[in-house]
């Protein structure tokens, strides 16, 4: 008999009192940028280790919101931010001008499908991406030497964008879903754009043009929009010119897989995020943390803590000594939240003894002796 296992996820933000020192902390700022004559703020939320020190630093920007630009927040996503701060980073997720509660317009133009000029596009956002780089690296808790840059949708192709500028301002990029496509209705690329697409891969081309800068390009086999054989086009059409890319081709995600930024994603994405970073000598989640644990399981049960590890932060896991199931709680914005939760749940479904045996990526003390009662009761 194995160990039963009952999942809890939730996307929402909880707040509980302290019950531990966290790892990472939040600042929410109004954060000034300058681009040629334009001064603007834009809406940010920064993640960081807890600890003193000076950071490598990872900014994050969302795509397009369509109609509703106003809706879309820094912590949209978050659950990135907190995880590139658990692996060691300072991150900064931002939403470009005229988002959220971000200064200034979005300027939108980047041509049509009979006269299409991407570029247009493209070099506006990342001149704004490139402010908002300059004023974070004046912070004394950022290391202004490693910088990477996570980008989705017309975020990932503003990274690629930035990296190709001459005095190579990211260390590396993380290209999520990236890509511009036209549309005259919100969500619908237009059809018959071969001439917008091939304006696009040009300019693949030309970012990736001797730019030794490594990228890792992550698209869904899905995505409406840049689906796998286009996707594929853009990458090629990127190393041809010396551009260095790693390609990872992910399965079909949810009714779109143009949302990979979504935190039930990250069973897909954490993965091919860490051996990139691993493999550019850039702080990674260690993927021996949870390896105690998972040696103490039986081998049926230990797929649920390689579920459990794929998760996004705050998280929590519980398990019960009187029913021998596993309970976890992910997408939090606090540990406190992710514990409790996790508990909560524990408890509703009538267990009465409830041990948290992992924050985080971090074993709990006595979690050895839940675990051997749980094997005790089987």
């Amino acid at each position: 008999m194995t160990l039963r296992s009952f999942v809890w996820c939730c996307l929402s933000a909880i707040t509980l009192g302290a019950q531990a020192a966290p790892a990472v902390v939040e600042e929410s700022l109004a954060l000034p940028i300058q681009v040629g004559a334009r001064h603007d703020t834009l809406e940010t939320l920064v993640v960081r280790p807890a600890g003193p020190g000076r950071f490598p630093l990872a900014l994050i920007v969302n795509g397009s919101a369509g109609q509703s630009p106003s809706a879309m927040h820094a912590d949209w996503l978050a659950h990135l931010a907190h995880d590139f701060a658990h692996r060691g980073w300072i991150a900064a997720s931002v939403v470009w001008p005229g988002y959220g509660r971000s200064t200034g317009t979005f300027e939108g133009k980047a041509g049509t499908c009979a006269a299409p000029h991407v570029i247009t596009f493209l070099d506006a956002r990342a001149n704004e991406l490139g402010a908002a780089l300059a004023a974070l690296r004046t912070r004394a808790d950022v290391d202004p030497q490693t910088t990477l840059g996570l980008g989705v949708s017309i975020g990932g192709a503003a990274m690629l964008a930035l990296s190709a500028r001459p005095d190579r301002p990211l260390s590396a990029v993380i290209n999520m879903s990236g890509g511009v496509y036209h549309y005259q209705q919100v969500g619908v690329a237009e059809s018959n754009c071969a001439l917008y697409q091939q304006d696009l891969v040009e300019n693949m081309a030309n970012f990736g043009r001797k730019n030794p800068t490594p990228t890792l390009w992550l698209y869904a086999d899905n995505d409406p929009f840049f689906g796998p054989a286009f996707a594929q086009r853009m990458w090629s059409a990127y190393q041809s010119t010396g551009g260095q890319a790693a390609f990872v081709a992910l399965p079909a995600f949810g009714e779109s897989g143009h949302t990979l930024y979504k935190q039930a994603a990250n069973t897909l994405t954490q993965a091919p995020i860490d051996a990139f970073l691993r493999r550019n000598h850039l702080p990674a989640f260690d993927d021996g943390a949870l390896g105690p644990l998972t040696a103490a399981m039986s081998v049926a049960d230990r797929g649920l803590i390689r579920q459990y590890f794929s998760t996004p932060t705050e998280k929590a896991l519980v398990m019960s000594g009187d029913t021998q199931r596993v309970f976890w709680h992910y997408g939090a914005r606090t540990l406190d939240g992710a514990r409790q939760q996790a508990v909560d749940r524990c408890q509703q479904a009538g267990d009465r003894s409830c041990r948290v045996i992992a924050e985080n990526l971090s074993l709990v003390d006595g979690w050895e002796t839940a675990v051997r009662q749980a094997k005790a009761g089987q």
